[in-house]
């Protein structure tokens, strides 16, 4: 009797028996602490990381958003910490619920908002800036930095793209209006793909340096980007050999004198042995004109061939594009120019243009120095040295009526 009224009352669940039907098995645990820290550097680099790798896609397909400058720089680490910090939260989020399952058996990546604040401040704040800090600070060996290489190896721009068309088709082209659209459209692209086409004309393109509208017009293109072409013009005038500065010696005199003050020089002894009569009616004078209107031409002449008494015409081409950039200050510049209008080694042509750079960027302390080459030999420097002369003396007139 007293075994049958205990079956029917119901026992006491005990530890001792396994979990009933309806109550879900727990899984065992290890009873101890574990450190959680694979996780924690997970959610760590994980925004950081795919924050920058978006923002290097969206970059190179966005034509305006140049990260080779300081302001495109600048945007870039902005969204950089403000998409880290989103995206980390979000990671967050996700994780939120299985850490608080786990309670405190995590040592790290903990649930509580201490912890989830501190991984915040570390993972949308303190890693993107540290981050995008040592990449552009820290220096590879073939002297780039990994924000320039990742920047260089993220997907191509289509303006890339577009500018490369147009490098190639200014290079295929046989008629000189053709390669000047194509030079100007490079012009008007304004990016740094379009300027790299347009060193790329210039080296690769016998045609670029032979004068006419394409010197022109690659001249004028290359100017209008400004200081950005500038740093790279510089290393190229300076990799011009010293073989090659000056070229072949220059026959004495300048083109007047070696063609044409001999026979100037008959016709005078012609008209001298006519009657007085023929010397009062005007040939002398009209010939002392002729005379002088020739010599004015070919000087001209002389002075606008771009390297003409040069091996190599690039050192003329490059302080021509300089002449034609908007810079108004640019102390660097301006010591580039003493140096090359005093190095004897270099053209006439290349130091003339020298000294117009000189007036251009120079002020009243470099006047003395542009007298002191109206004493040159070279028919072509006291000629640029005057002009030279000229146009700084008009400048500072200027500068003291406005002042």
């Amino acid at each position: 009797m007293k075994d049958e009224l205990s079956a029917t009352i119901p026992k006491e669940p005990s530890p001792r028996d396994g979990p009933t039907e309806s109550e879900p098995a727990e899984p065992p645990s290890s009873g101890g602490r574990t450190l959680g820290l694979g996780g924690l550097l997970i959610e760590l680099v994980v925004p950081a990381a795919f924050s920058a790798a978006l923002l290097l896609v969206l970059a190179s397909y966005t034509a305006y958003w140049d990260l080779h400058t300081p302001i495109g720089l600048g945007i870039f680490g902005l969204l950089l910490v403000a998409l880290s910090l989103f995206v980390s939260i979000r990671v967050d989020g996700f994780t939120l619920a299985r850490r608080r399952k786990r309670g405190r058996k995590q040592l790290l990546n903990r649930a509580n908002p201490r912890a989830r604040l501190v991984k915040f401040v570390l993972g949308g704040l303190v890693i993107p800036m540290g981050a995008l800090a040592a990449a552009n600070l820290f220096e590879l060996p073939n002297h780039q930095t990994p924000m320039s290489l990742a920047i260089r190896l993220s997907i191509r721009k289509p303006s890339a793209a577009r500018a490369e068309q147009l490098g190639n088709a200014v290079l295929r082209a046989e008629i000189p209006i053709g390669k000047v659209q194509g030079i100007v459209a490079l012009q008007t692209l304004r990016s740094g793909e379009a300027l790299d086409q347009l060193f790329r004309i210039l080296s690769d393109d016998p045609a670029a340096l032979e004068g006419g509208s394409v010197y022109q017009a690659l001249s004028k293109a290359l100017a209008s980007y400004g200081a950005s072409a500038k740093a790279r013009l510089r290393q190229r005038f300076d990799q011009v050999s010293p073989g090659a500065r000056r070229g072949a010696a220059a026959p004495p005199g300048d083109l007047f004198e070696r063609y044409f003050a001999a026979g100037f020089e008959g016709v005078k002894s012609e008209i001298d042995g006519r009657s007085p009569e023929a010397a009062a009616e005007g040939d002398w004078e009209r010939l002392q004109a002729a005379r002088a209107g020739l010599k004015q031409a070919l000087s001209q002449m002389e002075t606008d061939t771009p390297s003409a008494q040069s091996g190599s015409r690039l050192p003329a081409f490059i302080m021509q594009t300089f002449l034609q950039m908007g810079l108004q200050k640019d102390p660097d510049l301006l010591a580039f120019s003493h140096r090359t209008a005093v190095d004897a080694e270099w053209s006439d042509a290349v130091r003339g243009q020298a000294l117009l750079l000189i007036a251009k960027l120079g002020g009243m302390d470099d006047l003395d120095g542009l007298y002191a080459y109206l004493e040159s030999p070279s028919t072509l420097l006291r000629t640029r040295a005057t002009q030279a002369i000229a146009t700084l003396q008009s400048k500072l007139t200027v500068a003291a009526t406005s002042g």
